[in-house]
């Protein structure tokens, strides 16, 4: 097998990756190259995945993969596999697909049904290419934002002031792209504590926001960088 690999902690709050599972097949001189693709969100889902398309195509002769993760704690993963096929044939045009579109926390597996008839490691490249292009072109992508769980404990004299400022989407936010946060839940108990999902990015700005418009009566707890949502 070859593999490339890097665990460094990298500043990535924003990633694109695939929208949802998606699948092509591509035939070239008899022989089918039948392509996979999936978000995943850790290195073992990559895995798992590869493991789950062995057992759906079992009788194939090769089982080609890559994979690009980079986890909620910034820590960056790049794998792929030839899986037998001539080297740089068949690994490193699919991890090419992924490199290509900037795309990550995703795998493509490229299943290949031998033909009988040798294709030569330009047509090899080809036929693994197009097949993995295929099966993320079906997915589509998207991007996605690391969040911090933020928890705003209020008393029900600042709660419609923090409501009112949270529904407005913190217009007077100057980064340009606005804020990126989403409301998950509000407990209605002695005091109220108010749920969202805010980009990392973000966080800070929304707690000086809040503290604001309480009055500062607002407590705040923030858990950093618990997963990533679509924006």
């Amino acid at each position: 097998m070859n593999f490339t690999r890097q665990s460094k902690n990298m500043k990535n709050d924003v990633i694109r990756t695939l929208a949802k599972r998606g699948g092509s097949i591509y035939e070239e001189k008899k022989s089918s190259f039948i392509g996979a693709a999936s978000p995943v969100a850790d290195e073992q889902e990559a895995l798992d995945f590869i493991k789950s398309i062995r057992s759906e195509y079992k009788k194939a002769r090769h089982y080609v993969f890559a994979y690009r993760i980079c986890d909620k704690d910034a820590n960056f993963v790049c794998r792929y596999s030839d899986d037998g096929e001539p080297q740089g044939t068949g690994g490193v045009p699919v991890l090419g697909v992924l490199e290509g579109g900037d795309i990550q926390n995703a795998v493509i597996v490229v299943v290949r049904y031998f033909g009988g008839i040798l294709l030569g490691a330009s047509g090899l490249t080809r036929a693994y290419r197009k097949a993995a292009a295929g099966a993320c072109a079906d997915a589509g992508t998207v991007l996605k934002v690391t969040y911090d769980d933020m928890y705003i404990t209020v008393d029900y004299q600042s709660y419609n002031a923090v409501k009112r400022l949270i529904s407005s989407g913190f217009p007077e936010a100057q980064n340009g792209g606005g804020i990126k946060f989403r409301l998950a839940d509000e407990d209605f108990g002695d005091r109220i504590v108010i749920h969202i999902l805010a980009a990392s990015d973000d966080s800070e700005y929304i707690t000086r926001a809040v503290t604001e418009a309480s009055l500062g009566r607002a407590e705040i707890h923030t858990d950093c960088r618990k997963g990533r949502f679509d924006i």
